[in-house]
This record gives C-alpha cells, structure tokens and sequence, in this order.
C-alpha cells in the first residue's frame, strides 16, 4: 500500500482475511468459492474466538507498507487454470468513505 494522499493515515493490521475483500474470478469471468478454511475464520469472528494480530499502522505521506494475503487459503484455486485476483480494503478514515483497491493481477496455476 501506497500512502498517495497528503495525510497522515491510521490504520490497523488484524486478520489479512477480515482487512482486504478479495475478487477472485476464475478464467471464465465467474467468481472462485471460498474455502472452508475462510468460513471457519469467519465463524470464529462472529463468535468472538478469532486470534489476531493488533498492528498499528502510521502512514505518512508517500510512504509504503506490505502485507502479504495467501489468497490460495481463503479461496478454492485448486484447479489448473488461470485466474484474476483484485484486493480492496475500506479507506482510512482521514480519507473518508470508499475503498482502496488494487491492480487486478492474473495468476497461473499449473502441475
């Protein structure tokens, strides 16, 4: 993530699978299933025995920080093919309402 703005941002890093939505599409335009593996980390959200982390992030302007999605744990890209990931996550609220989104990258996955 690129702080573009001329704010300084405050943000959090919790659970990668609750701070970004994921637009995974298969090569077909249709859109991938979620693992079961995603739906028990939301069930266990809902019921309040989720573990996460607690970062505090402080973005000044033009600065940068990663964090890293392991798309392939929260939905179905089991199979051979190619595929479209888009990331998007809620704006700080220095910046108001929205979302951020990502570049749309194309995935391959082979044997």
């Amino acid at each position: 993530m690129k702080n573009n703005s001329q704010h300084v941002l405050h943000f959090a890093l919790t659970n990668p699978a609750f701070n970004y939505r994921a637009k995974v599409l298969d090569s077909h335009g249709k859109p991938v299933p979620e693992t079961e593996d995603l739906r028990k980390l939301r069930e266990a959200l809902d019921s309040g025995l989720s573990s996460t982390r607690n970062i505090l992030v402080v973005l000044k302007p033009h600065e940068t920080c990663q964090d890293t999605i392991e798309v392939s744990y929260l939905y179905d890209v089991a199979k051979l093919g190619e595929y479209t990931v888009q990331i998007e996550r809620d704006m700080p609220p220095e910046l108001g309402l929205g979302v951020v989104k990502s570049n749309v990258v194309k995935i391959t996955v082979v044997e």
